[in-house]
């Protein structure tokens, strides 16, 4: 695993070569990673408060205005490589090599997972640990499972029935060598080391001890949180996540998982049964629903196709003989042609967007602010305006709390502006800086 680990941040380093710009949640974890270096946190704006980014971002602060970013992406990448791998090593612990492949090439084809862990969102990451975890698990490291699942558990709150209930479990296990003390120990302290993590930092930083619950429950225009039934809506959206022979191959491993009584099988497809039901129920209470909230329970979908067509594989085998075997492959990988060329049409029109993104978060914002007269020049001209998605790269930039960038221009000050927005060709500013698709406006002169 060390070897692992370290070939991923290897590769996710070098991949800055091409795309070396954060999004909007993974900006606001690094300016609040610098705050807290600083002891001045403030998370009265952003989004909702995530202790484990935090944990990473705070030291990477420590190095500067550039590489902060680049270390968290770096970090975030190679979480997104680990989940292939931990994808590919479970789904060979459940039926043999080619079973890895497919949950691997699986879950690569899984629509925006890659987007997502290379724009610097955390969801590779979970992706990752979860699976290390059960894999942990199958190895007898109960504790170590444990310890993994707290670090999953500091990324997503719905992820804590389960984790709860498996430190109970652990507890209980260890009974039978004599009272837990160590157990006990690890389980109380990382329960109370979650919920501190969790809350103290957003009290400290807004007031509010649930400003995170609230903030998620502020979802963006389009979230199935607006729908007639936000549950369904949430499991009709998020088939496209994946496609049908996927589906296909996971149910037949369950199918044979049940029939032959083969719990580990069983027990992920209800972990992944869970964890939609817990995202569609939050969804249904107002919680944003946001497709990378499925794409855990989607990994696991994963490896479970992987195991599901193996066995129809080796079924066809044992029944009828390596020939009609080889025509089950042959079918197998006609059907599901159709579905990779559209899966790989998406990656490229993914990556053309990832590009575009890093674009103007990136050089083009850093080079506006010079040509506008620098960092001290602007923040001296009263107040700043961007728009809501903007607000955290250019808090970052400029040094500002993101509760410092307005939203709504009105009045004197000076205003970020994308191309496209309504801000871009406001006349009540006049422009003061031009680069690419960013231009800066300004009722102060350049004098």
């Amino acid at each position: 695993m060390t070897l692992l680990v370290l070939g991923c941040l290897t590769v996710a380093a070098v991949s800055l070569l091409s795309v070396s710009a954060p999004t909007y949640d993974p900006w606001a974890w690094i300016i609040w990673g610098r705050e807290v270096a600083h002891l001045d946190l403030v998370t009265i704006e952003g989004p909702s408060w995530k202790p484990l980014p935090v944990l990473f971002t705070t030291p990477f602060s420590l190095f500067g205005e550039d590489a902060a970013p680049a270390l968290w992406l770096v970090v975030a990448r190679a979480g997104g490589l680990l989940a292939f791998a931990m994808a590919y090593r479970l789904g060979e612990r459940l039926a043999g090599l080619w079973a890895g492949v497919i949950a691997a090439l699986s879950l690569v084809l899984c629509e925006s997972f890659i987007r997502d862990f290379a724009r610097g969102n955390s969801e590779g990451m979970l992706v990752a640990i979860v699976l290390w975890a059960v894999e942990r698990h199958l190895e007898g490291r109960r504790t170590q499972a444990f310890l993994l699942g707290f670090a999953a558990a500091l990324l997503r709150p719905e992820l804590w029935p389960l984790w709860g209930l498996y430190g109970l479990w652990v507890v209980y296990r260890a009974w039978d060598h004599g009272p837990p003390r160590r157990e006990i120990a690890v389980v109380a302290g990382c329960a109370v080391a979650c919920l501190l993590l969790w809350f103290v930092p957003e009290y400290l930083g807004s007031g509010d001890w649930l400003r995170a619950a609230s903030r998620a429950r502020t979802p963006n225009p389009g979230s199935p949180a607006y729908a007639d039934s936000p549950f369904l809506e949430v499991f009709r959206r998020s088939q496209e996540l994946l496609t049908l022979p996927v589906y296909v191959g996971a149910l037949i491993a369950t199918a044979l998982g049940l029939w032959r009584r083969e719990y580990v099988r069983i027990a992920l497809a209800a972990m992944a049964g869970v964890l939609m039901v817990a995202v569609a129920a939050m969804t249904q209470f107002g919680f944003a629903g946001n497709l990378r909230y499925v794409e855990l329970p989607a990994a696991i979908v994963c490896v479970l196709a992987g195991a599901g067509w193996v066995d129809v594989v080796r079924l066809a085998r044992g029944r009828a003989g390596l020939v009609v075997a080889a025509a089950v492959v042959a079918a197998i990988a006609v059907w599901w042609l159709p579905y990779a060329r559209d899966d790989v049409r998406r990656l490229r029109s993914d990556r053309d967007l990832t590009v575009y993104e890093s674009e103007f978060y990136g050089p083009s914002l850093k080079t506006v602010i010079a040509n506008a007269g620098g960092v001290q020049r602007l923040k001296a001209c009263r107040r700043v305006f961007a728009g809501p998605y903007e607000v955290p790269a250019v808090a970052w930039r400029l040094g500002l709390h993101q509760n410092q960038i307005e939203i709504f221009a009105f009045g004197p000050g000076t205003a970020f502006a994308m191309r496209g927005t309504h801000l871009y060709s406001d006349p009540r500013y006049p422009e003061l800086a031009r680069s690419g698709n960013w231009i800066i406006r300004s009722t102060c002169d350049r004098r």
